[in-house]
């Protein structure tokens, strides 16, 4: 069986700091959120961090982002790509994060301050090996 093709978009590498710069202030608005109590901003801030750190290293490292309607997607072009443990490890952040977008975005039940704190780590380290990436 042929592996799966991944749609994507080429971007020139230069750009990689403008998709690290919306996670980065995605990331701040994030810990906002979380310090005010809001735990559906904050775990919807979370997701889009960690979307936009991916993209951010994958357009750095290969000229490319994932523009596939689905978002797991973009987790298996990260691992396919990386190809490291760490990459591996990393994903499953991402991968979690993923897992609860539609729950946090249209699911009629709040998040819990414990899931936005959940939700707040794997963002943090998912940001935090992307940086390490640079």
């Amino acid at each position: 069986m042929a592996p799966k093709r991944i749609p994507t978009r080429g971007v020139d590498k230069d750009r990689a700091s403008l998709y690290l710069q919306k996670a980065e202030e995605y990331y701040q608005a994030m810990l906002d959120s979380l310090a005010q109590g809001r735990w559906n901003a904050a775990a919807l801030e979370a997701i889009h961090a960690t979307i936009s750190a991916n993209d951010a290293l994958l357009v750095r490292h290969y000229g490319l982002r994932s523009v596939s309607g689905t978002h797991e997607d973009a987790v298996e072009l990260l691992v396919s790509r990386m190809g490291t443990p760490d990459a591996k490890r990393a994903a499953q952040h991402l991968s979690w994060l993923l897992a609860k977008k539609n729950l946090v975005e249209y699911e009629a039940r709040l998040f819990t301050a414990r899931e936005a704190q959940e939700a707040v780590k794997h963002a943090e380290r998912f940001l935090e090996w992307v940086r390490a990436k640079r």
